[in-house]
């Protein structure tokens, strides 16, 4: 039973560690959505709007994707027919 408690205290003091190392703990994760005619243009809205969130919140450095960006495509737009939606999660430097 120690032997089990020990590891995960160890796992436990592991995981902090990791944590605390990692760029993206260091400010919080933003998020961005737009749209487009053309997928490029839907995630590059996106990533202006979450640069925008991030500047709300003091944070004007170099932004970093947390991933890849989300894209969806409709043929359905009331407005323009075949449009596209773009999600973004960043981090950036204060």
């Amino acid at each position: 039973m120690k032997l089990i408690r020990g590891l995960t205290v160890a796992a436990g003091a592991l995981a902090a560690v990791a944590l605390a190392a990692s760029p993206a703990a260091a400010c919080p994760v933003f998020c961005g959505a737009s749209r487009g005619l053309t997928a490029q243009n839907a995630i590059d809205g996106a990533l202006d709007d979450a640069r925008n969130s991030a500047q709300s919140m003091g944070f004007y450095g170099e932004c970093t994707l947390v991933e890849p960006p989300a894209i969806f495509e409709t043929w359905t737009d009331p407005y323009f027919g075949h449009l596209f939606r773009a999600s973004v999660q960043v981090t950036c430097l204060a």
